[in-house]
């Protein structure tokens, strides 16, 4: 492609290593930065704006990139995501189908260490992009114990919104659990799911409850596909999450209820790192998630890297 372009020869591993020397001078600044907040935790946040942003939105999650390893069980490596972007409130109107505001200025930072990493990094992500004057600011995620550690550790003050899509999917496994693929799993399925989308939490909780005792506990050894293990694992799921389902307040305040942002980030993402054919050292990874993360953001951050010409020095 660049030859038919441009003329110029340049073969595939000379593209790798200088993705991977770009790369790892992002990761060494973004160390830094996160470092340097660290330190000062100051709270003044803001990168230099002088009014409050209305809604500032941070959403995780994790994909998967196949990995050099020598046990084949650990192949598969997470790449933890994060995406902070900006928003105006878009309130629920009567009648009309609810969609949210639109995302502005996406800003994504991601790495393949641990989830601790990922918080930090994106705290000083959200810290550089004004988290401490947003007028109003809001974690969206699954309910993974991994990312909800991270959400009270680095976000505290933000309100929690449970992804719409994923508490939906949990209430359609507990649907297959309890009545399997008959008739009884639909309307039950459609009544719960009418009862969440009107923030009736704990009338579902009270309801899978009532199915959880009547399946009886789950066996110690009980597969993942147990039915038994599958409605006690809801179970808990609703109860640890009710409060980011409080859903008919979110649209009244024209909050976001849906994590696609992040989703979509990491489908990009995996477009260039995932694939059964691609096998990388973690550092390459790393180096490479650098690189596609800045090229994809929203907030110039590309451009800056570019105008600062490190690669010359």
């Amino acid at each position: 492609m660049m030859w038919s372009l441009a003329g110029v020869r340049i073969s595939p591993k000379e593209v790798q290593l200088i993705t991977e020397r770009i790369g790892r001078v992002l990761e060494r600044e973004r160390r830094e930065g996160t470092d340097d907040y660290r330190r000062r935790r100051s709270g003044s946040g803001g990168g230099g704006r002088k009014k409050g942003i209305p809604l500032l939105v941070t959403s995780l999650d994790g994909g998967r990139v196949q990995t050099r390893q020598d046990n084949p069980k650990e192949k598969w490596k997470e790449d933890k995501v994060a995406v902070v972007y900006e928003a105006t409130p878009c309130p629920e109107v009567p009648g009309e189908e609810y969609h949210g505001p639109s995302a502005r200025n996406r800003s994504v930072t991601a790495t393949m260490a641990g989830w601790d990493a990922l918080g930090d990094h994106a705290s000083a992500l959200a810290d550089r992009r004004g988290y401490a004057r947003a007028l109003q600011k809001i974690c969206i995620s699954d309910g993974a114990a991994s990312i909800a550690s991270q959400r009270q550790r680095c976000f505290p003050d933000a309100t929690f919104i449970l992804d719409w899509t994923h508490a939906v999917e949990h209430l359609h496994q507990t649907a297959q659990a309890a009545f399997g693929t008959g008739p009884k799993a639909e309307p039950w399925y459609d009544r719960q799911k009418e009862r969440l989308w009107n923030g009736h939490v704990q009338l579902i909780i009270a309801e899978i409850g009532r199915l959880a005792r009547k399946a009886g506990p789950p066996p110690p050894r009980a597969s993942e596909t147990d039915h038994r293990r599958i409605l006690a694992t809801n179970l808990h799921y609703f109860k640890t999450n009710r409060e980011g389902m409080d859903y008919p307040r979110f649209r009244k305040n024209g909050w976001p209820i849906g994590s696609g942002i992040v989703e979509s980030t990491i489908k990009q993402l995996g477009k260039r790192l995932k694939g059964t054919e691609k096998h990388w050292e973690v550092s390459g990874a790393e180096a490479t998630l650098q690189v596609m993360t800045h090229l994809i953001s929203e907030d110039g951050s590309w451009d800056d890297f570019w105008c600062r010409c490190p690669m010359a020095a």
